[in-house]
């Protein structure tokens, strides 16, 4: 296969993961907060087929992203000239991220879990497994701030993309900071649709930056003006 081949594979990772983390997202239902272990566990009882396959989805959507975070080092490094700018911080924060989202995935699937024994099920074991999953959301919207900003000022400089594009994820940088930092201090429904709207608002600009390197890979772009760090 030719780079160009390659390419269109990568965005297409791209894409697959911002379309299984939406999907994700969608499904998750609006449970009850963790202050609140005993709704919170018959209602993920009464829901658990949707909260297992939300959790599946996640997983999968962080796994893939992995592929597509190793196709945009690739585009960055070509389009510094082999300089280290923006390239190292984009890897890093991307696979800091893949990794968060999975692993918060793990209290969400072990309480689903815990609904088929209620013997073993105890409020302060649900209260527990829930609030791991919601302190999550700092890290994980921390993360997206970097991932996006970083990534953002890339395209606003021609490394990759359009400026627009960078311009976006400095937008989704500031919500991701903003739900990252509120989760460690607050609690409850607001907690919840912060990380739901940094979720939306990080799937749907992977999902516009993909759409972009489908319709033109990059490779054609870096042949028709050079290295952005070339001299």
């Amino acid at each position: 296969m030719n780079e160009r081949t390659w390419e269109r594979m990568g965005a297409g990772s791209g894409l697959v993961a911002a379309v299984l983390l939406l999907v994700s997202l969608l499904l998750h239902p609006a449970a009850p907060t963790a202050e609140e272990p005993v709704l919170t566990f018959f209602y993920i009882a009464a829901n658990r087929g949707t909260v297992l396959l939300t959790a599946l989805l996640a997983t999968l959507a962080g796994v893939v992203f992995l592929w597509f975070v190793g196709h945009l080092r690739h585009l960055l490094q070509r389009a510094e000239g082999g300089v280290e700018a923006f390239s190292p911080v984009v890897f890093a924060a991307g696979v800091g991220l893949s990794t968060v989202t999975v692993v918060s995935m793990l209290p969400v699937a072990a309480l689903a879990s815990m609904t088929r024994n209620v013997a073993i099920a105890s409020q302060s074991t649900v209260f527990v497994l829930a609030e791991l999953h919601r302190f999550s959301l700092g890290p994980l919207g921390l993360l997206v701030a970097l991932f996006a900003a970083t990534a953002g000022a890339a395209m606003v400089r021609r490394e990759m993309l359009a400026p627009w594009v960078g311009w976006f994820g400095f937008v989704v940088a500031l919500i991701g900071l903003v739900a990252g930092v509120s989760s460690f201090y607050l609690s409850g429904q607001f907690v919840v649709v912060a990380g739901l709207v940094t979720g939306i608002a990080f799937a749907v600009w992977v999902g516009d930056a993909a759409v972009l390197m489908l319709y033109r890979p990059e490779v054609d772009r870096v042949q028709a003006r050079g290295a952005a760090f070339a001299h």
